[in-house]
């Protein structure tokens, strides 16, 4: 086989993760992979989506904490 033609990814499964567990290392606790590149896109896209997700929710919570003072003040004057 020609160490030339593997991907990085094929050489750290077939050489080096082996290495690592043959010298102690438990590879599940103390080796982490980078994802693909294909990958770290749709992580970075899903990142996206989940913080315009929270800004959504911030302006909504924020509309709702503004409406229910406004609730409470009303019904305050209205028992008065």
């Amino acid at each position: 086989m020609n160490k030339k033609n593997l991907s990085e990814r094929d050489i750290c499964t077939r050489y080096v993760t082996p290495a690592l567990s043959a010298a102690g290392w438990d590879v599940h606790t103390q080796v982490s992979e980078e994802a693909h590149l294909s990958e770290q896109h749709r992580i970075l896209a899903r990142g996206d989506e989940l913080m315009a997700l929270c800004d959504r929710l911030q302006i909504d919570l924020a509309a709702a904490r503004a409406h229910l003072a406004d609730t409470l003040v009303q019904a305050a004057l209205e028992a008065a």
